[in-house]
């Protein structure tokens, strides 16, 4: 533990003082001059002199210096290799890399961090690959890859890789939080942050992943039409890569534990395309778009301030007055390595502009910046180093104690064995009549022989107290006998000593402790092993009586269900003869009520099923009158005989759908016993196999 504290504070220290000196790189590219531009003939307001000056028209006398200057004929590959290339490799070794790209709107921004065109496409595009590339170079990493992407729209930021845009009911979307491990740092809440590429997957598929989100992300992303920009961005937008890297663990960095603090890397790629600074009567916004104006003017403004502020180490820098300058803060305050493009346009009329660009970079190039290195401890690989040790030390303590015990335990058998062998020699002796050899102690005489016989007295006496004494309790009997154990154990010794003397020198009073303490630590497993396996007994036999009686129940819900079954099948077979009678019955009553209405005569209560005794045939004497009487009566018995088998045909219905739910009922209860013997059958298996 003390070892573990020490390698701790020792790579605590040793990050917070890897830290780099530098000042932000800044570079500087001159737009090519559009159609309306070069048909003015106004494309020669910025000057460069050579690869790192460049001079206004206005005044040819004041160079301004830069890293490198990008004539309006570069190329986006120059760019890459000049400006994102080093960010990249410092995103590997741990650090925060920050490209930024600031100008005025329409000086092609957008167009160098992620342009889309096939054949010249941006920073973005050109660092993923470059990315993942590098991780398959990389034979003795393993790496994890992530990412976001999110915008700044009106001072609101929201989640450009979210199904919506993530906003909470104030409108106020994604909240800005510190970051609890890293002063100075903070995070966002709730954003998507996905995972691109873990090792063990291909490189190629993580690089065309980072590429699927951040297409998702632009298209997500808010622009809008100007005078001086068809497709303007209207807010700010950050894409970062977070990478972290782990050395792959091998036998050699197990046996040097000192070298775990270089383990783990968590290095930070960020890619910043701000919107562009523009003017109300030069892009003729109106409405929402002059809201976006003057929202990404304010930031900016913003910006500009805490540029200002950073070159003066006694001015107070306004980091919290805007969203971009808070997520920004941790770079801007010379914890990272930043590297920015100002992109400015070759027209005489947007001189203002191109200079207040200009100046900015050559403010921001004063910075003093300290990079910190971002290295952390891998804890998974120092937990496993632990382990690893623990084990080794416990199968080693473990190993000595069992040496130790079977040393012990050996000795005793030697010990008896000669013992026995002393014994069988003076029985052999005494058969024969003879008496002991020399240096073979009598029995009667020695004082151990008479403590022998004694002990067999006191022995005779005790088994006949306990056989008369049939109370006694398990705990004092086992005591007895460890007594009685003990002292054959002593005089046993005694006896050996008196017959041999040189015996008596070979055991100290050390062993004898050390053979009592081990073999109460045996009896003490042992008796705790069998506590353990009389348990187990217990379990099992309890398993098997729920495993009876379960079965009893499922056979008892098996045999009950064939009975349900059986009585639905009866009743239902009952009601469909009750049907088919009932059915004839109504066959027969249309058949006459057929007849009556043709004009043939019948008897009134011939083949119907109406019990109407009073009804006479009209051979005798029935008038007509009286016969249609009759006759109506007839019809109105059937009706109410076809009511009643409709009620009773409705009655049926339900009582069979009845059965039928109580069948379906008693399917399920099955079901759900049979689930339970097989969780108890699964469970009895499991102790069975313990």
């Amino acid at each position: 533990c003390y070892s573990f504290c020490t390698l701790l504070n020792k790579a605590q220290k040793a990050s917070m003082s890897r830290r780099e000196s530098s000042t932000p790189q800044v570079f500087l590219r001159i737009r090519p001059p559009n159609f309306a531009e070069t048909k003015a003939g106004c494309c020669d307001a910025v000057r460069c002199t050579d690869d790192k000056n460049v001079c206004l028209k206005d005044s040819v006398e004041i160079p301004y210096n830069f890293t490198k200057v990008f004539n309006p004929a570069s190329r986006q590959a120059a760019v890459f290799e000049s400006v994102a290339k080093k960010a990249v490799e410092d995103a590997f070794n741990g650090y925060h890399g920050l490209l930024l790209a600031y100008g005025q709107t329409g000086t092609g921004k957008t167009f160098t961090i992620s342009n889309k065109m096939s054949g010249d496409e941006g920073m973005l595009q050109r660092s993923c690959k470059l990315v993942f590339d590098k991780i398959n170079e990389d034979k003795k990493g393993d790496y994890e890859v992530k990412c976001t992407f999110i915008q700044i729209y009106q001072e609101i930021i929201q989640d450009l890789l979210a199904e919506n845009k993530t906003t909470d009911k104030n409108n106020r979307g994604i909240t800005i939080r510190d970051d609890p491990d890293v002063e100075g740092r903070v995070y966002l809440h709730p954003v998507v942050q996905p995972t691109i590429y873990q090792s063990g997957d291909d490189p190629e598929s993580g690089a065309v992943e980072a590429l699927r989100l951040f297409h998702k992300g632009d298209n997500n992303r808010t622009v809008g039409q100007t005078d001086m920009n068809a497709v303007s961005s209207r807010s700010h937008t950050i894409f970062t890569l977070n990478i972290t890297r782990r050395n792959k663990m091998t036998n050699e960095d197990y046996d040097e534990p000192e070298k775990v603090n270089k383990q783990e890397t968590k290095g930070r790629l960020i890619l910043v395309d701000l919107a562009g600074c523009e003017r109300q009567k030069k892009t003729a916004a109106t409405g929402q778009r002059l809201n976006e104006a003057n929202a990404i003017n304010n930031s900016l403004l913003v910006l500009g301030r805490c540029i200002k502020a950073l070159t003066d180490p006694n001015q107070h820098v306004p980091y919290r007055e805007s969203k971009l300058t808070r997520l920004l803060q941790y770079s801007l305050a010379g914890h990272g390595k930043t590297s920015i493009v100002v992109t400015c346009g070759p027209s005489e009329t947007n001189l203002d502009e191109t200079r207040s660009a200009i100046e900015f970079g050559q403010r921001a190039m004063t910075i003093k910046q300290h990079a910190k290195l971002h290295v952390e401890i891998d804890y998974k690989a120092l937990c496993k180093k632990l382990q690893a040790q623990l084990d080794e030390r416990g199968d080693a303590a473990n190993q000595d104690l069992l040496d130790e015990v079977r040393a012990d335990y050996e000795e005793q058998i030697a010990k008896r064995d000669v013992r026995i062998r002393v014994l069988e020699v003076e029985v052999e002796e005494l058969r024969g009549g003879a008496s002991p050899r020399e240096g073979s102690p009598a029995p009667s005489r020695s004082g151990g022989g008479s403590s022998g016989t004694s002990s067999s007295r006191d022995k005779d006496k005790d088994r006949k107290s306990s056989r008369k004494d049939g109370k006694e309790s398990k705990e004092s009997r086992s005591r007895r006998s460890d007594k009685e154990s003990d002292r054959d154990r002593d005089e046993s010794d005694g006896g050996s000593r008196h017959r041999d003397p040189t015996d008596s020198s070979s055991r100290s009073d050390r062993d004898r402790d050390r053979d009592r303490s081990s073999k109460s630590k045996y009896k003490a497993m042992v008796k705790e092993l069998e506590e353990r396996l009389d348990n187990a007994g217990m379990q099992v036999a309890k398993l098997k009586k729920e495993k009876v009686g379960l079965s009893r129940n499922s056979n008892d819900l098996e045999a009950k269900l064939q009975q349900k079954t059986i009585q639905i099948n009866l009743l239902a077979a009952k009601y469909q003869h009750m049907l088919r009678e009932k059915e004839e019955s109504l066959e027969t009553m249309q058949s006459a009520i057929l007849k009556l209405q043709k004009g043939d005569y019948i008897s009134p209560t011939a083949d119907l099923d109406v019990d109407d005794s009073d009804a006479s045939p009209r051979s005798q004497g029935m008038t007509d009158n009286d016969y249609i009487q009759r006759l109506e009566l007839v019809v109105r018995k059937f009706r109410e005989k076809q009511s009643q088998l409709a009620a009773y045909q409705a009655k049926s219905k339900e009582s069979i759908q009845y059965l039928h739910s109580k069948w379906e009922e008693e399917q399920e209860k099955a079901e759900i016993e049979r689930e339970k013997r097989k969780k108890v059958e699964a469970k009895l298996e499991r102790y069975r196999n313990k």
